[in-house]
């Protein structure tokens, strides 16, 4: 990335209000060397999702820091490769793994304490096994999302991931059902969010279709439907549907719901 791209990222990054007041709650008690190791480890992570957003050449609208994580908001289209998509959901994780070994190096070098080397540690698995968590819009939730998109139609995997984030949220609150304050914050984010793409559903939908019907998006596969159902279109594959003894190319079909024309 050059200096303009550099500086047009950061100008992109937003501290979410919530973070400040649970750093101040940090700072209040002395747990400065804590609340530093986990905007680092934080701040890292989102770096490895938005590497990976510039190396495919997406473009990035948001990264909004949460005390537990970051929310990387782009402009990419919903029928992007999905191998592209696991690797940008994937690449904080990975970033994570460079940062401990990185610690372990500078550790075993003497360069930082044992107590640092150990809080970051329990801060580093912390997050990384919360983030590994199916449940949207964590990696692990959006993970599970685009592997059920390698399978099924698309319209069925909002749907079935939403039900996986539902149970494995409740799965969390019953092992923190004793929370403190920090764990009830991150438990009514994680239902909120559950609760917005649920309702956001039928805009997804739409703009999975619309996608497909306005641009040359290049399909691995090609599928024959022998109904005519838009809700059966999948992802990297091509839909033909049989109408009598012919087949439909899928834009035809698309076309009869978004081109304003067709209904005059």
């Amino acid at each position: 990335m050059n200096i303009l791209v550099m500086r047009n990222t950061y100008n992109k990054f937003k501290i979410n209000s919530l973070s400040y007041f649970i750093f101040l709650s940090f700072l209040l008690t002395g747990f400065i060397k804590n609340i530093l190791l986990i905007f680092c480890i934080v701040l890292v992570h989102e770096i490895g999702h938005i590497f990976f957003l510039k190396w495919f050449h997406y473009e990035i609208v948001k990264v909004e820091i949460f005390p537990f994580g970051g929310i990387t908001t782009t402009e990419k289209m919903i029928n992007s490769p999905i191998n592209k998509d696991l690797l940008i959901y994937m690449g904080g994780m990975l970033f994570q793994i460079l940062l401990f070994l990185l610690f372990t190096f500078l550790y075993q070098k003497g360069f930082i304490l044992e107590n640092t080397y150990t809080i970051f540690n329990y801060y580093n698995k912390s997050i990384l096994l919360f983030n590994l968590l199916p449940i949207r819009p964590l990696d692990g939730g959006e993970i599970i999302l685009l592997l059920f998109q390698k399978f099924l139609p698309y319209a069925k995997t909002l749907t079935l991931a939403n039900y996986t984030s539902i149970f494995f949220l409740f799965l969390f609150i019953l092992y923190n059902i004793k929370s403190n304050l920090n764990g009830m914050i991150v438990i009514s984010f994680l239902m909120y969010k559950i609760i917005d793409f649920y309702r956001k559903k039928e805009y997804f939908k739409n703009k999975f279709l619309l996608e497909r019907y306005l641009y040359a998006i290049p399909y691995k596969k090609i599928e024959h439907n022998e109904m005519q159902d838009i809700g059966l279109l999948k992802k990297e594959t091509l839909h033909f549907f049989k109408n009598h003894e012919k087949y439909k190319h899928e834009k035809e079909i698309l076309r009869e719901k978004f081109d304003i024309h067709s209904y005059f």
